[in-house]
């Protein structure tokens, strides 16, 4: 039965439901990382080590996920990566020591990665087979995972549930979820599986794209780490509402992440992301500008509404590439997590020559730099 066919079947929610389950599933651990410090009695250099691995998962991650994906298809990665995603979620509670809790994140971190080619892959296979943008849903669903996990962990702290047995317990429930769902994926179709499985040079407009989402995972990191404290120090905040300034962010990223998909369909790549720069920077410079706990808010829900459409928008035109669907995004997502991991130290290091008010305008720089790449998408 051939992808057109398939689409009939409810693939959009089978796709979004594993989006949906990867958002939960980092947002459970993220909320559990004092206990799980605090159970293996790590101190911050202890704990910098472990969350190394971390990284160093995601960053191997990204570029074996092109050739994974591209060799077995989306479909079949996709639930390999899952079953190993979950899998390793329980080991890092359970993990007896800082050598074996590195290893772990590791090991979450790299599914991690070829889960996120996989999913997005299969989301372009359902744009292709329907003709009309789905992805910016697809992601919300990401988002909107996160936010139930991030409750449910902070519920289960709460109660003084410890990391293992939450872990446990979600990685068994979602894996049921993922069972269900696993029907309904798409196969794919052959001439994008006949491809080329070997790691590419990116081409311009890879690189572009790549740029663009660098841009914007550089803007997003600043505000998850250096955000809250933004509020509290230069706005004068209470902690209560500078934690607020993350949700404020998260929402305006779904809101922009439901509207993607109708803009999408109205507007070609460039002028989107011309209008996209434009909202996040001037969230941007209402909080460098007016660094009140108020206008701290708003600013960071326009930042979280501009920013949010970028990764469908940089997705669905790298599958315009020669390249194979799964190495082109894998290619985007790469050069895109890179600006992820640069923002927090490079925001410490012009807090060290600065102040941390002057420092924060480096979001008004990345996001109109991100509308002046886009731009340029309208002669590729």
């Amino acid at each position: 039965m051939n992808a057109v066919a398939r689409v009939t079947t409810p693939v959009r929610p089978a796709v979004g439901t594993f989006f949906l389950v990867t958002g939960a599933v980092f947002a459970t651990w993220a909320t559990r990382v004092p206990a799980v410090q605090e159970r293996l009695g790590l101190s911050v250099a202890g704990l910098t080590v472990a969350l190394f691995g971390l990284t160093a998962g995601a960053v191997a991650g990204l570029p074996a996920a092109g050739v994974i994906v591209a060799r077995w298809g989306s479909r079949r990665a996709l639930l390999a990566a899952t079953g190993v995603y979950l899998a390793a979620l329980p080991l890092i509670g359970v993990a007896p020591t800082l050598p074996v809790l590195t290893g772990a994140l590791a090991l979450f971190a790299f599914a991690n990665s070829t889960v996120d080619v996989a999913m997005n892959t299969q989301g372009l296979l359902i744009e292709r087979a329907v003709g009309r943008p789905v992805l910016g849903r697809q992601h919300a669903m990401l988002s909107a995972g996160g936010i139930a996990g991030a409750t449910v962990g902070a519920l289960a702290a709460g109660a003084g549930i410890g990391p293992a047995a939450h872990f446990a317990a979600t990685s068994a429930v979602l894996a049921g979820v993922c069972a269900v769902a696993a029907v309904a994926l798409l196969p794919d179709a052959p001439a994008r599986r006949a491809g080329r499985t070997r790691p590419a040079t990116p081409s311009r407009l890879l690189w572009l794209l790549g740029l663009i989402a660098f841009c914007a995972l550089l803007g997003e990191g600043v505000i998850n780490d250096w955000g809250a404290v933004f509020l509290h120090d230069a706005g004068n905040a209470p902690s209560e509402v500078a934690a607020a300034g993350f949700a404020a962010f998260s929402a305006g990223m779904v809101v922009g992440r439901l509207a993607t998909d109708p803009l999408r369909s109205r507007f070609p790549s460039h002028r989107l992301l011309a209008g996209c720069a434009l909202v996040s920077a001037t969230g941007a410079a209402l909080a460098v500008a007016v660094p009140v706990p108020a206008a701290g808010l708003v600013a960071y829900a326009l930042v979280g509404l501009g920013i949010a459409p970028v990764a469908p928008v940089a997705f669905s035109r790298a599958a315009d590439d020669p390249m194979t669907t799964a190495g082109a995004v894998a290619t985007v997502s790469a050069i895109g997590y890179l600006g992820f991991l640069a923002g927090p130290p490079l925001m410490g290091a012009l807090i060290t020559l600065t102040s941390l008010h002057a420092a924060m305008s480096i979001l008004i720089v990345v996001t109109s730099a991100m509308g002046m790449l886009g731009r340029t998408l309208r002669n590729r």
